[in-house]
């Protein structure tokens, strides 16, 4: 299917771009490169096949994360996530994996929504509760490690 725009015929995949266009123009209005980089190639996405641990939460708007981990020497080997929510869920679920990759148990669970929020260069105050609830998500999966590992590091 192909429409006609300004007296050509344009391809489907064209009128398509042109509206990604707009609307990435209007996006940049009101989040960060960064918020839009997560939200159009998220990092990390997916399920990991045998996690050590995984869990899923919902946020107050109804959105919901799941995150899985598998940890190899007390730090942080694998990480994925998933979601059904907004593009801002989708940026704090991408950006969160990014920050704790690689990391020590002990590190991840010191990990806040505020980090969260100035990594991705900050959120609309309506959008704040998606780093609450990646960050929620993440400190869920880590308690549920099989040695709670999260809990006997802290000191």
């Amino acid at each position: 299917m192909s429409t006609i725009m300004e007296g050509k015929m344009k391809s489907e995949k064209d009128v398509f771009d042109e509206l990604e266009d707009i609307m990435l123009e209007d996006a940049s209005k009101v989040y960060s490169e960064q918020v839009i980089k997560h939200f159009m190639e998220p990092q990390n996405y997916g399920a990991i096949e045998k996690p050590d641990a995984y869990t899923f939460m919902s946020g107050i708007c109804g959105d919901t994360i799941g995150i899985f981990l598998t940890v190899e020497d007390d730090k942080i080997d694998k990480i994925g996530f998933v979601t059904d929510g907004c593009g801002p869920t989708v940026a704090c679920g991408s950006a969160l994996t990014c920050m704790v990759r690689g990391k020590s148990i002990t590190d991840a669970t010191k990990i806040s929504s505020k980090d969260l929020l100035e990594y991705l260069g900050g959120l609309p105050i309506e959008n704040t509760h998606c780093a609450d609830l990646a960050v929620n998500t993440l400190l869920g999966a880590l308690e549920k490690l099989p040695d709670r590992r999260c809990l006997s590091d802290s000191d």
